[in-house]
């Protein structure tokens, strides 16, 4: 009898114990739900179009918000892209491929979200054709025969400069050669003639005029004959990564918006963060032209109009069977 009342006694600690852990439990992390993630991968290309993550990041915003970011450059757009879908990166910095991003949603729905948009409006220009400072080239139509260097591995350069070519009678197939370059390449390629003309985003393109003495051949080129404004420019998230952490993501484009409109009330402040993220001195920091900014909620009519321009190239051009659908991809909450 007594060895019984041991055993009953022991039974009922263990299923106390039990008890009291599933409480324990349910009460940190309810049944279904795991607990949110404060790691967050954020991936970049070095240029400065990605100004309002290097300032968030440099000033302390993601800590502030309880955040530890990991960063990851990546040297070429459709990178960034392919690390957004497969989950390598959480999202990416407001410089991300707008279009290549649409391609991949048009392609493979529902895996990505635009949280911003960046590029040019008014007179600023994020992106240019240079020649060399000998250069004869007066204007895109004189780029017959010749070499012209653009983003290596990118549709969405390929057909921007198609575009470009196009409404300057040219045949990008026919009439030039297109060479492909890495970003840390184009400027030397430029100037020992391995090309004739470089479509080149900044601050490429203020490096080579204000270093080599290069000159612009056409200022903003997509604004002229793409779209005014001209978004080229996206922060993404990652949609089910967005979806796993909602409070995380919101700390998270909080922060971004937070720096998107810092840079936007004051540029020349916010210009000295592209020191340690780009190839950009002392001296040229002061000299790059500045890039506009929206957060998603902050777009209207006009930008929507503009980013359904320019995805119209992607089906003028057959990259895609049909339409791009950008309400499918703002995450404007």
């Amino acid at each position: 009898m007594k060895s019984k009342k041991i055993i009953i006694g022991l039974v009922l600690i263990a299923l106390a114990v039990i008890i009291g852990g599933c409480s324990l439990a349910n009460k940190q992390s309810p049944i279904g739900q795991k607990e949110e993630v404060s790691k967050i991968k954020i991936g970049y290309l070095p240029v400065i179009h990605n100004l309002p993550l290097y300032l968030a990041v440099s000033k302390n915003y993601f800590k502030d918000a309880g955040l530890e970011v990991e960063l990851t450059r990546f040297e070429a757009p459709n990178q960034i892209t392919d690390a957004l879908i497969n989950g390598s990166i959480d999202l990416c910095g407001p410089g991300g491929p707008l279009g290549i991003t649409g391609i991949a949603d048009f392609k493979n729905p529902g895996k990505m979200k635009i949280y911003a948009v960046s590029g040019e409006m008014n007179d600023n220009s994020g992106e240019n054709i240079i020649v060399p400072k000998n250069s004869s080239l007066k204007s895109i139509t004189d780029l017959k025969g010749k070499k012209l260097g653009i983003l290596a591995g990118t549709i969405q350069w390929r057909t921007i400069t198609r575009e470009l070519l196009a409404q300057n009678g040219l045949d990008m197939d026919k009439d030039l050669t297109i060479v492909e370059l890495a970003l840390p390449l184009q400027v030397q390629a430029l100037l020992s003639g391995q090309i004739d003309a470089l479509l080149a985003l900044e601050p490429i393109s203020t490096t080579a005029v204000e270093k080599s003495g290069a000159k612009i051949l056409v200022k903003a080129p997509g604004k002229q004959y793409i779209a005014d404004p001209f978004w080229y420019g996206a922060g993404v998230i990652n949609a089910k990564f967005a979806a796993n952490n909602p409070q995380t993501a919101k700390k998270v484009l909080d922060v971004i918006d937070r720096a998107i409109n810092e840079v936007n009330q004051n540029p020349d402040a916010a210009r000295q963060y592209l020191k340690n993220y780009t190839a950009l001195t002392d001296d040229l920091i002061a000299k790059v032209p500045p890039v506009d900014f929206k957060t998603c909620g902050s777009i209207n009519t006009q930008d929507r109009d503009s980013i359904k321009k320019f995805f119209g190239i992607f089906t003028k051009h057959k990259v895609v069977d049909g339409e791009i659908n950008l309400d499918n991809l703002l995450d404007c909450q």
